[in-house]
């Protein structure tokens, strides 16, 4: 008998496809407050390094995170709403966010058509499909896991959101305690003082070790296994690649029993779906999307956190050469720059 693939029947049904709604959700408005400035931007002329592309396009790069982070928390919530309680509101979403062989599709009468109905097409036409035969085993399987990894949060996904508004909280204490002070923009104005309260008192950057967190954190999030990106377009393309690509290890395993069956079965309803979503156009161009994201976010966060840690070395070394002995007191007393006892 086939396991059903009815979410009110899941494990949790209620209780974990919320907490990781709320998860999605709190990591996205985490991630849109640390990346938010609270001040306006400071004149270019005032700017302590504005040669790098960094420095010029900073406020363009925070609002890049912050719209694709909200686009794929809010993608993957939208789906796992609508795994965990199906309904009119939710099913266009989940056609155009899933794959077709990922799709919750429409149930269709089980019986076959009788044959005065068959008879009573007109020749030589062959009469419309009456009825659906159902999912292959392996197509339920495969539906069934789907299900259940993407309604249940994953620790990585709790782990990064707590990162996300962790790093959260570390930025908007520093914005408070810098105010006006605080802005993206490298810059120290003539009524500019050494703040060495709140977060200051412990490392002398905290705020950039917040974004280290809300940057790592969200990408935690968005590539968890359960994740929607994850789970509907990274690891069905990335099978059905690795099947095409390497067609010798199916032989290998046809032609012994042993791999088979401790190996390929155990893997055959994922397998099944990879097969099911590489010969789909739309499933392609989605997985074409999908790799295409991860490698923008992936050198966006590198390049954002390697910017932020250059910014490190030249604030200390500007705030030394403007305060001198008061900056060096403090370094003397805060020796820690990002992470206290480690860095």
């Amino acid at each position: 008998m086939l396991a059903s693939t009815d979410p009110a029947t899941l494990p949790g049904s209620v209780l974990l496809p919320l907490l990781k709604i709320s998860a999605l959700v709190a990591t996205g408005y985490a991630v849109h407050r640390a990346l938010s400035p609270p001040n306006p931007p400071p004149a270019p002329k005032t700017c302590i390094d504005n040669r790098t592309l960094f420095e010029r396009a900073i406020r363009h790069v925070t609002f890049c995170s912050k719209m694709l982070t909200w686009t794929i928390v809010l993608c993957d919530a939208l789906v796992t709403l609508h795994l965990a309680a199906p309904t009119p509101l939710t099913r266009p979403f989940a056609s155009v966010l899933l794959p077709a062989s990922l799709a919750p599709q429409p149930a269709l009468s089980s019986a076959p058509p009788s044959p005065s109905s068959s008879a009573s097409s007109s020749y030589p036409y062959p009469p419309p499909p009456a009825y659906s035969p159902g999912p292959s085993p392996g197509q339920a399987a495969a539906s069934y896991a789907f299900t259940l990894a993407m309604t249940a949060p994953h620790a990585f996904l709790i782990i990064g959101t707590f990162m996300a508004v962790c790093g959260a909280a570390l930025r908007l204490a520093c914005f408070r305690a810098l105010g006006a002070l605080f802005t993206f923009e490298l810059t120290i104005s003539p009524t500019h003082t050494l703040v060495t309260d709140g977060p200051y008192a412990f490392v002398r950057h905290p705020s950039y070790a917040g974004v280290y967190a809300v940057l790592l954190g969200a990408t935690a999030v968005m590539l968890a296994p359960g994740a929607w990106l994850r789970e509907a377009w990274l690891g069905p393309s990335a099978c059905a690649m690795w099947r095409t690509v390497i067609p010798t290890l199916s032989a290998y395993a046809s032609a012994n029993p042993s791999v088979s069956d401790s190996v390929l079965a155990s893997s055959a309803p994922r397998l099944d779906v990879c097969a099911a979503g590489a010969s789909d156009s739309v499933g392609t161009v989605g997985a074409v999307l999908a790799w295409a994201f991860v490698a923008f976010w992936t050198t966006k966060v590198v390049y954002a956190l390697r910017s932020t840690n250059k910014r490190v070395g030249t604030e200390d070394a500007e705030l030394h050469r403007v305060f001198g002995p008061q900056w060096e007191e403090w370094a003397g007393r805060v020796q820690w720059r990002l992470v206290p006892w480690l860095f």
